[in-house]
């Protein structure tokens, strides 16, 4: 496992892969935070050939020794539960993800959804943080906060388990700023699920669940592709949360520009 100075394995711990890839209608259209594709939509062809002179690349890159410390196992300290939105992926940290984080990604970033797989991560693994990271323009979060009936079975089930974190919100401010505050809500809502399932190795001092959203909206004010913790333990208080233990080894500026919230607590 390559050696991260603790700093940067916790400031860098977060993760979210495409909701327009796999939901239409209410996810793909607005949903994803935009009027339309960034740039041309790929063909089937044009997208293999770059997984694959892509892989030529990283292997290019990466002698056979990039791979001696996982041959037999994997022992990451850090677990993300994170968005399927293709806008967010690990090299937002600034680390190789390599050994290094266990990622669990569906719409929305729900822990109950892949409890089993989050379980593993906590349970059979050596992770001391497990992550809650959120994002802006979300569109799990637009759908469940709108009428998503005209979606598939497997979408809807999936947004259905949203409903608790729509129900509770305030409903101050314009739909946009709504749904920027549901984001963070959310990410409340799931890490206060998270101590439910692990509250015996939070109260031992094992794990430390952290929330977050990664801001590439700049909502935060922060600047665009921040990651902004909002939530550690169950404490959503800014202030703090500047003080809880698990940052110490980060300096104040560090601290502040990584701190931050938009939204009451549930």
């Amino acid at each position: 496992m390559k050696k991260i100075h603790p700093a940067t394995q916790f400031t860098c711990t977060l993760a979210c892969a495409a909701l327009l890839a796999c939901a239409p209608a209410v996810l793909a259209s607005g949903g994803g935070g935009h009027d339309g594709p960034a740039v041309e939509v790929k063909s089937a062809e044009a997208t293999i050939k770059a997984a694959v002179s892509g892989n030529d690349q990283f292997t290019g890159h990466n002698d056979s020794h990039h791979f001696d410390g996982f041959q037999t196992g994997q022992t990451p300290t850090l677990t993300v539960v994170t968005c399927s939105d293709s806008r967010v992926h690990t090299h937002l940290f600034g680390m190789a993800p390599d050994n290094n984080i266990f990622v669990i990604r569906n719409i929305g970033n729900q822990v109950k959804n892949a409890e089993g797989s989050v379980d593993y991560g906590v349970r059979h693994l050596p992770t001391k943080i497990l992550l809650i990271l959120g994002h802006s323009s979300c569109g799990a979060i637009k759908a469940a906060m709108g009428d998503y009936s005209g979606e598939t079975k497997g979408i809807k089930e999936e947004l259905d388990n949203l409903k608790p974190v729509i129900a509770a919100e305030d409903k101050s401010g314009d739909a946009n700023a709504r749904w920027s505050k549901n984001v963070e809500r959310n990410v409340d809502y799931q890490v206060k699920t998270a101590l439910e399932l692990y509250k015996e190795k939070v109260a031992a001092k094992e794990l430390t669940v952290v929330g977050a959203v990664y801001d590439f909206n700049d909502l935060y004010g922060k600047g665009r592709g921040k990651l902004v913790i909002t939530n550690i333990n169950g404490e959503t208080t800014p202030n703090k949360i500047m003080d809880h233990p698990v940052l110490k080894d980060l300096n104040r500026g560090e601290i502040v520009n990584h701190v931050g919230s938009l939204a009451p607590a549930l």
